[in-house]
């Protein structure tokens, strides 16, 4: 339900701003007249004079303390000392100057002259106590407002602000407050957001993990059952049944890596490492698969080659799921290169394919975990990262080696993956 303000509301809230010194003001110059009438019993019209001044004399502290308190928030921001210090200042100045006054106007007998100074310190006594309290109930007020909002806080109600204005340590208190809550606002977005990662990796891994075991299952009960007889037959089946272990094997890792990474920044073994040397111990590694697939994989080095401070296995495993991922979208026939350069105190490696490329829509979230870039694409037998996980490792392994990642592409002309890693660490 929303409500609307009526035009009337500042005016209502001003108006009882207000009521409370009107009132205090009203009863100052009361207790003034009575004092004088008490002690002096002047002439009724020396009465009339008294009370106009004190009137006068009293809306003119209270005018020029509040619009002097006013500016100087303004200007400056006052702190809640320099604030009463300043109502002190006000209080006691408006004596001294109702003294000098009536010492000059002398409008009572002078044998009376000290009773009237007796009656004038009451009076400004009264509205200096009068103004302070004023003073300290609109901190109060400010301090109640901050009270309010860091309740709301408390109770869940993240999207809440306090926003006083001002410069004093109230002010500073609520926009601590609203910093804060802004931060647990954020952290609130991240758990859902992670919420729903546990769950969409939940349901990944199920269903990853089921159709490989599901298969490795039938090919073990048809070989179990003796309804595969023949050799090569059965050597086919023993050869998919170590694919699917591998692709098995190849999650459970990405799994154990990501449990790592969520318990901190991954432990690196670093020792300086030449990184084509690791490059060109993957690609050996993954011949195989690639002629299997019918994609050239080849390696190049431009200029020198220095060693990285880096660990050498993670790095590996990095760039075995580059080339893996190429892999997976590259079509018969294609190629897959990858290239190390060296220059501007960075070691770049690169990795490039023809395969089908990567919407311009998608290219932000690739690196995201549990992200696949077309969610309805059927995935080959030799997809290994069925959870969407290899990117996402690669990016944390690379940054936490102080590296960069990046990737260009376009749908239709494959994709370049680059990874930077700093030659001195």
């Amino acid at each position: 339900m929303s409500h609307s303000r009526s035009p009337a509301g500042p005016l209502r809230l001003l108006s009882q701003a207000w009521l409370g010194p009107v009132l205090a003001l009203t009863l100052a110059i009361g207790i003034g007249l009575l004092i004088a009438e008490l002690l002096m019993t002047p002439p009724a019209g020396e009465l009339r004079d008294l009370g106009a001044y004190l009137a006068l004399s009293g809306a003119a502290t209270l005018g020029a303390g509040w619009l002097a308190l006013r500016l100087a928030d303004h200007a400056i921001g006052l702190s809640i000392k320099a604030k009463a210090f300043l109502g002190t200042v006000i209080g006691g100045g408006v004596a001294l100057l109702n003294v000098f006054i009536v010492a000059q106007l002398m409008f009572v007998s002078t044998a009376h002259d000290l009773k009237l100074l007796v009656a004038l310190l009451v009076f400004s006594a009264l509205v200096t106590l009068f103004f302070s309290m004023w003073v300290a109930s609109t901190i109060v007020g400010r301090m109640a407002a901050a009270t309010a909002g860091i309740r709301k806080l408390a109770a869940g109600e993240l999207d809440s602000r306090i926003a006083l204005p001002g410069g004093d340590e109230v002010a500073q208190l609520a926009n601590d407050v609203d910093i804060l809550a802004e931060r647990l606002q954020a952290a609130e977005r991240q758990r859902a957001s992670l919420d729903r990662e546990r769950k969409e990796l939940t349901a990944a891994v199920s269903h990853d993990l089921r159709t490989p075991l599901a298969s490795v299952r039938a090919m073990v009960e048809a070989l179990a059952d003796d309804v595969v007889k023949d050799p090569a037959e059965v050597k086919r089946y023993y050869d998919a049944m170590r694919h699917e272990i591998d692709r098995l094997s190849h999650m459970v890792d990405d799994l154990f890596e990501l449990a790592q990474m969520d318990a901190g920044a991954p432990r690196l073994e670093r020792r300086n490492v030449a990184l084509h040397e690791i490059a060109a111990e993957v690609i050996e590694a993954m011949q195989a698969q690639a002629r299997l697939n019918d994609v050239a994989l080849t390696l190049g080095m431009e200029g020198d080659q220095p060693d990285v401070f880096v660990d050498g296995a993670r790095v590996e495993r990095v760039i075995a799921n580059l080339i893996r991922n190429a892999m997976e979208h590259t079509p018969p026939g294609g190629r897959i290169d990858v290239r190390v350069v060296a220059d501007d105190g960075w070691l770049r490696l690169h990795v490039s394919d023809t395969g089908e490329g990567i919407a311009e829509d998608d290219l932000p979230h690739i690196w995201n975990r549990f992200f696949r870039a077309d969610k309805s694409r059927k995935r080959g037998p030799e997809a290994a990262d069925g959870a969407g996980l290899g990117l996402a490792i690669v990016r944390a392994i690379v940054e936490a080696h102080g590296g960069l990642v990046d990737v260009t592409s376009a749908p239709g002309r494959g994709a370049l993956f680059t990874l930077r890693f700093p030659l001195h660490s």
